[in-house]
């Protein structure tokens, strides 16, 4: 397909302004990079945090770190080496452009393939340093692509790019059993998946959450990958409930998918003993865990980051395979300059992603 000289973008012009639609020249791509045709890219809770200043982001810059869309040029060594070819359908990751040398590199086994970048010191990140998916095009790293499963529609698969990729890696960071039960706190955009991909592993799974829309959303994922216990949180005996549910003193992990600093302490009493705590929020003013609770029971507080290419791609299978759905509400480019505003419905339901 012809590739024009310039496209449309929505900008942060700004922190706390609105966005803005600008014409702005097609990105240029390195050898190991991607040029994509965006089919749809997501907002999430960094894109807000991006918004508001939190990351100090350079601007004018185009957000979103989850974009989903067709390859339409591909750099020489992307092309030799990684087989990447225009026409095929794929997401992308949020990082770009390991540097191999720093130390977040060196300790990371840099020497694997793909390379891990996600500690790299000089790594740029999609809607956060760089240029992201809120527009007509967008450049993917290779080393962090991949591809789509057939039928997969793009406003599907953008959500799984970085909400998917997130509980998905957090999953594995709690290391858990096939088996063992599992509690996912905070049924939004993430949560929702974390559940779906919990039952799918086969973790009996107890979604939480404390708004009509999460308890709502937990009971209307694909049927086959429904929790088999919902809890609302604010109800009087929902600590119990969920022990009750696990057995043996609490659950083995749980996930939690909101940066509500009460909410991630109080769930570690949801736990046996040695269970382990996945924390995937990230509230500006730190976490706080009870001394008690973390060591009369030798707990685990695990960090977990987005997940890895393989990884990504191991989800992705599972998602084509299982039938995994994110509940999505779609706005065009346009409309898109909204978005932050919307972020903050409190009645919000799902993902918010853009189509092109």
């Amino acid at each position: 397909m012809a590739i024009p000289k310039t496209m449309k973008a929505l900008r942060l012009v700004e922190y706390g302004e609105p966005y803005q639609l600008h014409e702005i020249p097609i990105p240029f791509i390195g050898d190991n990079d991607l040029l994509i045709k965006v089919g749809a890219a997501g907002f999430c809770h960094t894109d807000y945090q991006v918004y508001q200043g939190t990351y100090n982001s350079p601007f004018p810059m185009t957000p979103s770190h989850e974009p989903a869309g067709t390859v339409v040029s591909v750099g020489k060594t992307a092309a030799a080496s990684g087989g990447w070819k225009a026409g095929q359908r794929i997401g992308m990751l949020n990082f770009r452009h390991g540097c191999k040398g720093c130390v977040g590199c060196r300790v990371n086994k840099q020497g694997s393939t793909p390379p891990d970048i996600r500690f790299c010191e000089n790594k740029n990140m999609a809607g956060v340093t760089a240029d992201g998916g809120f527009a007509e095009y967008a450049v993917a790293d290779a080393d962090t692509t991949v591809l789509l499963p057939d039928g997969l529609e793009f406003e599907q698969a953008a959500p799984l790019m970085c909400a998917g990729a997130t509980v998905w890696g957090g999953l594995d960071a709690a290391g858990v059993e096939r088996g063992l039960p599992i509690g996912i706190i905070g049924i939004g955009g993430l949560g929702s998946l974390a559940v779906q991909f919990a039952v799918g592993r086969g973790h009996p799974t107890v979604a939480i959450d404390n708004r009509p829309e999460g308890i709502q959303l937990a009971q209307e994922v694909p049927e086959h990958l429904r929790p088999e216990k919902v809890v609302n949180s604010t109800s009087a005996n929902a600590l119990q409930e969920i022990v009750d549910f696990a057995g043996d003193g609490g659950l083995a992990a749980v996930i939690v998918c909101t940066d509500n600093v009460q909410v991630t302490e109080w769930s570690l009493k949801l736990l046996r003993p040695r269970g382990v705590c996945v924390p995937l929020g990230l509230p500006e003013e730190g976490f706080r865990f009870s001394a008690f609770d973390l060591v009369f029971k030798e707990l685990r507080v695990k960090g977990s980051l987005v997940c890895t290419q393989p990884q990504a791609a191991e989800m992705m299978q599972f998602v084509a395979e299982n039938g995994v759905r994110s509940h999505v509400t779609t706005v065009g480019l346009e409309e898109a300059i909204s978005l932050p505003d919307r972020y903050m419905d409190p009645h919000l339901k799902g993902r918010l992603v853009m189509t092109v």
